[in-house]
């Protein structure tokens, strides 16, 4: 362009004579100034192209939250495998591995009978292919037969023959709930020997200066903290029956038995937990709690610290234990653990990142970390970016969980054994692939943040390898929380630290229950009679869920 410009300058000297000087300097002015905008006009486009790319990269980041929010609400809670039904090519490209769909909760804690008293599995009645057909009722409900022929027992038509059989018609029939007002007479005699009257002692209850039997409040407590009702559904229950009970009434009631009647029966359960536990898994979930005089509500949390040790073949009793919180700071988490030299399985919360260390209260625990949580962050990139690099993780955690599948339920030394054999070549290739790929990734991306996070807890998650007793997640507590959050959701908030204590030791029997076979109701129904009849603190062991009678255990067909 600037030859062109000289050569046209030239011409206009040569041919326009004394003008040609002027004429030229205008010229010179035109494309200085042209010159000038132009390069304005680059610098205003590079700034708008810099714009764009920093609009579109928010605008893939809002998408990104958008989709994971929308996911948390609406979406499966379990991270599926986007290999289902197909080979997952390794890092290197070699073949196809095994990548079966992992389960939506691939727990190590299937319900193996870890002891007698445990609930065996329930084995379905045969049906076609398309559900339906006869199906078998259990054989240990009670058989009512009901005649449904003609009074007399002869023919309808009037003939007079009699009955030659029967056809067999079996429907499940339920007889709903019957409340009455037991009125008990006391006998008073008069006693000759003595000469005075001689009264007959009470039946013991837990509170005797109240209306409530140990029947009802066993009955509010299975309701609220078995079947998630909340008190002001139970009101209304009891009011469609002809009853006039207050919620405010059942849940002083509820929290009396927690804090004074109940609350020894909790303390054994942790101090089981704490001192005789192998291996523990540990949670928390929050639970919003009234703040008084605000008008709001204020976060609070539940912990939730469980024992299953029949993934690895352990005969301990199954618990669950939760704990109400104001804070989920350290030092609580330290407070429940004091004193435990056991297996602690957790998320990566920073709040568990100082169990295990040496000088305090905690250093005798062994902390693993969770897979389940470091597939998620790949899971979500995958869903979200389609990332191939995700997809080649997935499919190796899924590796892993496949193998876990194979020794679910043995020995700790058969684990620890299969798991150097096959699962140690699967962590070394991930391990490799994840340093290889680190570098690809811009380092605020989702993809390079799960992949820090991997190589962050690397030494954590392959703790499983060397010990038998570790299992790949914790899913098994987090299975723990779905009573208390379907809770959350129908009673919306705790109303006070007393119903926060009593929410944690209700949930805790109740739960410990249904891990050990035993029907709920019966159960606390005899334990309060237990309490109300002075049994001395030093026996209370028999109480404890796994030690109840054999007619309060669940039978299956």
């Amino acid at each position: 362009m600037t030859d062109t410009i000289k050569c046209l300058v030239a011409d206009i000297l040569a041919s326009a004579g004394p003008e040609g000087p002027s004429l030229v300097e205008r010229l010179d002015k035109i494309c200085g100034d042209t010159e000038s905008e132009i390069a304005s006009l680059r610098d205003d486009l590079k700034k708008a192209k810099a714009f764009i790319r920093a609009k579109d990269a928010k605008i893939r980041d809002l998408k990104g939250q958008n989709a994971k929010l929308t996911k948390m609400m609406f979406g499966p809670s379990a991270d599926q495998n986007p290999e289902k039904g197909k080979g997952t090519r390794d890092p290197n490209g070699k073949g196809n591995s095994s990548s079966e769909n992992l389960p939506s909760e691939p727990s190590q804690n299937n319900r193996n009978p870890h002891h007698e008293n445990n609930p065996p599995k329930t084995i379905l009645a045969p049906r076609n292919q398309n559900g339906r057909g006869k199906q078998e009722l259990p054989k240990h409900l009670e058989r009512c037969e009901i005649y449904m022929g003609t009074p007399d027992r002869k023919c309808p038509c009037g003939c007079g023959g009699s009955i030659r059989g029967y056809d067999l018609n079996e429907t499940l029939e339920v007889i709903p709930a019957r409340h009455y007002v037991a009125v008990r007479q006391y006998p008073r005699y008069r006693c000759r020997a003595k000469d005075k009257v001689v009264g007959t002692p009470f039946l013991p209850r837990v509170f005797p200066q109240t209306s409530m039997s140990n029947g009802i409040v066993a009955n509010a407590i299975f309701m609220r903290f078995g079947a998630q009702l909340p008190w002001y559904r139970q009101e209304s229950i009891l009011r469609s029956y002809g009853i006039d009970l207050s919620r405010s009434t059942i849940m002083k009631w509820s929290n009396r038995v927690a804090t004074q009647a109940l609350l020894p029966l909790y303390e054994l359960l942790k101090l089981e937990l704490q001192k005789n536990s192998e291996r523990m898994f540990m949670d928390e979930t929050t639970i919003p709690m009234l703040a008084p005089g605000k008008g709001k509500t204020r976060t609070s949390y539940l912990f939730a610290m469980h024992r299953d040790d029949r993934s690895f073949g352990g005969n301990l009793p199954p618990i669950v234990l939760y704990c109400p919180s104001k804070t989920r700071a350290m030092y609580k988490i330290h407070d429940l653990l004091a004193g435990v030299a056991a297996i602690v399985q957790t998320d990566a919360y920073a709040g568990y990142g100082q169990l295990g260390r040496e000088g305090t209260i905690v250093e005798g625990i062994i902390s693993p970390r969770c897979w389940a949580h470091l597939r998620r962050h790949f899971t979500d990139e995958f869903k979200f970016n389609n990332t191939e690099d995700a997809r080649i993780v997935i499919g190796l955690i899924s590796e892993l969980y496949t193998e876990e599948a194979k020794i679910r339920g043995k020995p700790p030394v058969v684990r620890k054994t299969h798991r150097r054999r096959f699962s140690a070549p699967i962590l070394a290739r991930l391990q490799v692939f994840l340093v290889e790929c680190s570098g690809h990734h811009l380092a605020k991306s989702r993809m390079a943040k799960a992949i820090n996070y991997a190589q962050n807890h690397w030494p954590e998650l392959v703790l499983f390898i060397e010990d038998g007793r570790i299992d790949l997640d914790t899913n098994a507590v987090e299975r723990m929380f779905k009573p208390s959050i379907l809770l959350r959701k129908n009673a919306l908030f705790m109303g006070s630290d007393e119903g926060a204590e009593a929410w944690g030791i209700h949930s805790s029997i109740v739960e410990t229950c249904k891990l050990n076979g035993v029907k709920v109701e019966p159960y606390l129904n005899w334990v309060l009679d237990q309490i109300a009849a002075k049994l001395p603190r030093s026996e209370y062991d028999k109480l404890l869920p796994w030690n109840a009678p054999t007619e309060f255990r669940i039978k299956f067909k």
